[in-house]
């Protein structure tokens, strides 16, 4: 499964998932438009997208994200163990994501925050992004891809990389926003994609 990134939407993904679909894969993905929605709302999108999928593969799924489409991933690991086999993060700013953030990504996310129907606003909890993002590891049973690029321009490559048991960062030639048409990133997500998880794997 692919979640688009900050303001993409889902035909960002559509090369890489065209590749992936030739390879033989099963691609899915949760139908967004445009990735500025609240947070909360989102991820409730993606907890089903994420069920359909699991039940129509009848197995653990994948799930691929690219910048905040990463942040999204991984939470969606840490609510839904039982339905990921591993995540994959494409330039993630996973470690403080607005402060690692470049200036202006970081005032257009705080721009298009949106009032919920209970009140309030995502203003209210950014550095949770709304519930969306916590700075613990996930289960160690989950292997976790982190790609990063340390010329990466919108996030600090650093904030993109942790460390633990299962997880592996690895470092490409690619930009940001290109990194989902890089061959480079195709080739390890493929790989990565028919690699079952192993638990207790070192991270590199």
């Amino acid at each position: 499964m692919m979640i688009p990134g900050f303001m993409a939407g889902d035909a960002s993904l559509y090369p890489l998932a065209a590749a992936l679909r030739g390879m033989g894969h099963r691609v899915f993905f949760a139908g967004i438009w445009s990735n500025m929605d609240c947070p909360r709302r989102t991820m409730a999108r993606l907890s089903k997208a994420l069920t359909d999928a699991s039940s129509a593969g009848r197995c653990k799924v994948v799930v691929l994200g690219h910048s905040l489409g990463g942040i999204y991933a991984r939470e969606l690991a840490r609510r839904h163990p039982h339905l990921v086999e591993r995540t994959i993060l494409l330039g993630s700013a996973i470690r403080r994501p607005l402060d690692n953030s470049n200036p202006f990504v970081r005032m257009w996310f705080m721009a298009t925050r949106r009032f919920h129907h209970e009140g309030g606003s995502c203003l209210d909890h950014l550095s949770s992004l709304c519930g969306a993002h916590r700075a613990e590891p996930v289960s160690p049973e989950i292997a976790q891809t982190i790609i990063y690029s340390r010329s990466d321009a919108v996030v600090d490559w650093r904030s993109c990389i942790e460390s633990g048991p299962n997880i592996e960062a690895i470092e490409v030639r690619a930009g940001h926003n290109s990194m989902p048409f890089s061959p480079e990133v195709l080739a390890i997500v493929a790989a990565r994609a028919k690699t079952p998880a192993r638990s207790g794997e070192p991270g590199s």
